[in-house]
């Protein structure tokens, strides 16, 4: 293979054990072999590459010099729609299949279809999900939603809220204002599954028990500080949230006032009800678990700690809620990030 003389041997052998890029260091060495005489076969069959790739470095050598060596493999490709299409793509997507679409979950081949018929674009079930990654979305699973939930009732209560913990701190001045968020979640033998790692194209199977054995777990949890108090309990009703809040407003330090976020179940809202003198209760608007971030909480238990099993017992329930609580739910800085709640300012009083 001829070389041309752009740089003398030497130095192209002190570039090359310089170079920290082993692809570059190699394509210098194809260049001082075929410079030493070395015929591109041979110096193929040693470098474990073909002969035609040996011949085009040494090409692109002689004509750039060193700059020919640099890869240009994996510049920025440029996306086949404008940007009008681009917004139009990802609003027609994001809103999901309607009814001339047939199905319940746009696939690959549903947005394959859609580009060509609505936008005149044929590509390749890969290309799909190059462009579909590139515009930003990914294939994931929605959380539930209920069919009553009112997204503008959300919307008034987060603009609602500094005025509204405003006027609590107005009445309980000298105090300080911790926001809470309560709930509760039933754990039981009706199991869940949650994702595993396993070998790529398997499908790895899970505990997932069927029996009917279960207890209640409540909690409230302070996101700006991190403090939960719960509370499990075979049955659920107002007198069990009576002693739940009771043993909860002990735990309140004093000069501090707790506000207390839940949402509008029948066991909240029930005449029964005692509120201590250091809590505020305020209700989220209906069909509204996106405001009450101690859902996260749950979700996350189940996720981490009591999913893929089997309880033999109501003991053995408690067991695993007991060490799942003390695991997690203690640890106050993972509190604050698994319930962090942005739309919640923090509470100060003056």
């Amino acid at each position: 293979m001829p070389v041309e003389s752009h740089l003398p041997l030497e130095e192209l052998k002190r570039l090359e054990r310089a170079e920290k890029n082993a692809d570059r260091a190699r394509r210098l060495r194809i260049v001082i072999l075929g410079w030493e005489g070395w015929a591109a076969p041979t110096v193929a069959m040693g470098g474990g590459l073909s002969r035609r790739i040996c011949q085009r470095w040494v090409a692109r050598d002689n004509e750039q010099g060193l700059a020919g060596l640099d890869d240009l493999r994996g510049q920025k490709s440029e996306l086949p729609l404008t940007e009008e299409q681009q917004a139009a793509v990802c609003e027609r997507v994001d809103a999901g299949p309607n009814d001339k679409d047939g199905v319940c979950s746009l696939r690959g081949k549903d947005v394959q279809r859609i580009l060509a018929e609505e936008f005149g674009l044929l590509r390749s079930l890969s290309s799909v999900y190059w462009l579909l990654h590139r515009l930003g979305d990914s294939y994931l699973r929605p959380r539930p939603r209920h069919r009553k939930n009112d997204p503008a009732a959300m919307q008034a209560f987060r603009d609602e809220w500094p005025d509204r913990i405003k006027a609590i701190a107005a009445e309980h001045p000298g105090q300080q204002l911790r926001v809470y968020f309560q709930d509760e979640s039933r754990f039981g033998q009706q199991g869940t599954t949650t994702n595993v790692w396993a070998q790529r194209g398997s499908r790895p199977t899970a505990m997932r028990q069927t029996e009917y054995e279960y207890l209640w777990v409540m909690g409230a949890v302070c996101p700006e500080t991190g403090h939960a108090e719960g509370l499990l309990s075979p049955q659920l009703n107002t007198q069990i949230i009576n002693t739940f809040r009771e043993q909860f407003s002990t735990t309140i330090l004093e000069g501090e006032h707790a506000v207390m976020l839940w949402d509008g179940a029948g066991f909240h809202t029930a005449k029964a009800l005692r509120v201590p003198a250091n809590v505020t209760l305020v209700q989220l608007p209906p069909y509204s678990p996106e405001l009450n971030p101690i859902e996260n909480l749950w979700h996350s238990l189940k996720s981490h700690y009591w999913s893929n099993r089997a309880y033999a017992d109501y003991d053995a329930l408690e067991a695993a809620a007991v060490t799942a609580w003390q695991t997690a739910v203690l640890d106050e800085d993972l509190m604050k990030t698994v319930c962090a709640a942005p739309y919640v300012e923090r509470a100060t009083s003056d």
